[in-house]
């Protein structure tokens, strides 16, 4: 008869995994009925809210708080033209852009898809530009195309042009309503020597010349161009149109325009030894001088370069209407250096004939 041996080893096992499943069941019990402090409430996210029948958006008055960015820092170019023109922009203090920063993550969260931020940045600009008469848009006036903006007008109210005066500034005012229109006698360009007289540089003692009161509407002038006016007043005057253009040269215009007959022409006049002066030379229509002149005076060198810079923005175009006869040749080379334009109006008299 078999007798069977007891294992001793099966209730020693029996034993551990009980004691370790019993370990393992007091463990999870621990983790998962245990109580921790308080957790911590999430913050709700920034919510865009359409408020019902048409209100106005809502935004949360909660936002979820992002660690500060770290930035290098930051330096900027400007680049232009000549690549030998730059500028380094100084470097921004960190606060100052974590701000700005800041600032614009708020607004990008809370614009739902409408991203704003806030720009920032220093320093000097380094640039380069043709003149102040980029962008004006030309505009006809009695077949010359005028690129300005601030025009100054000069009539010659001489006995022959008033019948067409009114014409002219309506033609003008129609494209130009702010034109400042001055009204003188004549059109003469008058030089004593090297100067012209009652211009910018003229000190000496004037020849005798033939005045006519001024005929500008002070109603008409804007602000700028009634203090002007009273400043040339007298120097147009006496100097006419040769006074007019020297000193409206460094005017804050963009164009000056001058309607005339040109037959006063040009006159120069040389200081005598001991005292007065004497007209050498004339090509006015109603009193000629074929004297000796000198092939080119300062005041004639000083209108061409100045107007040269009209073509760059840097002083005013000129732009003549004639009324009769070709303008004088001094007239024609400031004309052509300021980039402006010499037009021939004749058809105002067949008009005027016509009528």
């Amino acid at each position: 008869m078999l007798v069977s041996r007891p294992r001793a080893r099966s209730w020693r096992s029996l034993l551990i995994s009980l004691l370790v499943h019993g370990l393992l069941v007091i463990m999870a019990c621990w983790i998962v009925f245990r109580q921790p402090g308080k957790v911590r409430k999430r913050k709700p996210s920034p919510a865009f809210v359409v408020a019902g029948g048409g209100g106005a958006p809502a935004f949360s008055q909660h936002a979820v708080q992002r660690p500060p960015l770290k930035l290098k820092a930051i330096t900027q170019r400007i680049s232009v033209k000549d690549k030998s023109a730059m500028a380094i922009m100084p470097k921004l203090s960190l606060p100052s852009m974590l701000d700005g920063l800041s600032r614009s993550q708020k607004l990008g969260q809370a614009g739902a898809g409408t991203g704003a931020g806030k720009g920032f940045g220093g320093g000097k600009g380094v640039g380069s530009g043709l003149g102040a008469q980029n962008g004006f848009m030309a505009k006809p006036v009695m077949g010359a195309m005028i690129k300005a903006q601030r025009v100054a007008v000069y009539l010659d109210c001489s006995g022959s042009m008033k019948p067409y005066l009114e014409r002219v500034a309506g033609e003008i005012r129609k494209q130009f309503p702010d034109a400042d229109v001055f009204r003188f006698d004549g059109a003469r360009i008058v030089a004593l020597g090297e100067v012209i007289v009652y211009g910018r540089s003229f000190h000496g003692v004037a020849p005798h010349l033939r005045e006519g009161p001024t005929q500008t509407e002070l109603p008409t002038l804007t602000p700028a161009g009634k203090a002007l006016q009273a400043k040339i007043k007298v120097p147009c005057e006496k100097g006419s149109l040769g006074a007019w253009l020297d000193r409206l040269q460094v005017e804050p215009y963009d164009a000056l325009v001058v309607f005339s007959d040109f037959q006063d022409g040009v006159r120069i006049y040389h200081e005598l030894p001991k005292h007065g002066s004497k007209l050498i030379y004339s090509d006015s229509s109603y009193h000629k001088v074929n004297g000796p002149r000198r092939p080119s005076y300062r005041w004639e060198k000083a209108w061409v370069d100045a107007f040269t810079q009209g073509a760059r923005g840097g002083s005013p175009r000129l732009y003549l209407f004639s009324l009769q006869q070709e303008p004088q040749e001094i007239l024609r080379r400031c004309v052509e250096a300021s980039g402006g334009a010499s037009i021939s109006v004749a058809w105002l008299r067949k008009a005027k004939v016509a009528r």
